[in-house]
């Protein structure tokens, strides 16, 4: 039985293996690619749109720009091998544990899952780079300008916090189709989304106060629009999910 079991762990380690290997070849490449031809596009076009007129950009020491230009082409790297490590950290609970018993996807269901957890995410950073962001970050210059400072603003630090809030908007967008599939496949229940509303709030303001500079519009910023989510999450859900829901909440409060 041991000498099974062993075998059994080697080879579950040799799968693994040979998915991380992919898993870093993946990211390898992407980086290697967009190091040398996309990075510098996108940091000239964060700067040139999501600058504030009158701000200035620095470089702080030498290295500073090689640094970022390393820094994005890994973040675009592990962008496009997310969807292959979602794949396998799926397969590898779903064979070795009993957490995602309830998780039954067709390829049909996992394609449809993907095209829209995709365009969710494309409008939700849309959204931060065409709408929030332009506002936040005139906000903020503004404020600095009457308190009497002058705006010159590190290039690592205003285009890494450019990404950050793209990608919060992102997966805030991403919110009604994961509590969707939770709900759908009775992983959480629609009553415990509901009974449990005041603490998803409160988890929102400080995962707000975790990811962002230690002031308190900032954090709204990123608080609001998931909770905003979630109660469309919930509306959503009810509607879709109409006969299950009303049976959850029925023997929920029987």
């Amino acid at each position: 039985m041991s000498e099974v079991t062993a075998r059994e762990i080697a080879e579950v380690l040799l799968g693994l293996r040979k998915k991380l290997i992919k898993i870093v070849a993946i990211i390898a490449s992407v980086w290697a690619i967009s190091f040398t031809f996309v990075t510098d596009a996108i940091i000239n076009k964060i700067k040139t749109d999501l600058l504030p007129k009158g701000a200035h950009i620095i470089y702080q020491y030498p290295l500073e720009p090689l640094i970022l230009k390393l820094k994005i082409s890994l973040y675009l790297g592990i962008a496009v091998a997310l969807p292959y490590i979602v794949k396998v950290v799926y397969e590898t609970l779903k064979s070795r544990t009993d957490l995602l018993n309830n998780l039954e996807f067709s390829k049909s269901k996992l394609i449809a899952y993907f095209v829209i957890a995709t365009v969710l995410f494309c409008l939700g950073v849309s959204y931060g780079y065409f709408i929030m962001l332009p506002i936040f970050m005139n906000f903020l210059y503004q404020l600095a300008v009457q308190q009497g400072a002058l705006a010159y603003y590190s290039i690592a630090e205003f285009v890494t916090f450019v990404f950050l809030m793209l990608v919060i908007f992102g997966f805030v967008f991403e919110m009604p189709l994961i509590l969707y599939i939770l709900v759908s496949n009775n992983i959480v229940k629609y009553s415990t989304l509901k009974f449990y509303r005041r603490h998803f709030y409160v988890a929102f303001f400080v995962i707000g106060a975790v990811i962002t500079p230690p002031d308190v519009f900032t954090q709204l910023m990123v608080a609001v629009p998931m909770i905003a989510f979630f109660e469309v999450s919930i509306i959503s859900i009810r509607i879709v999910l109409g006969k299950r829901v009303y049976e959850d909440m029925h023997s929920a409060s029987g």
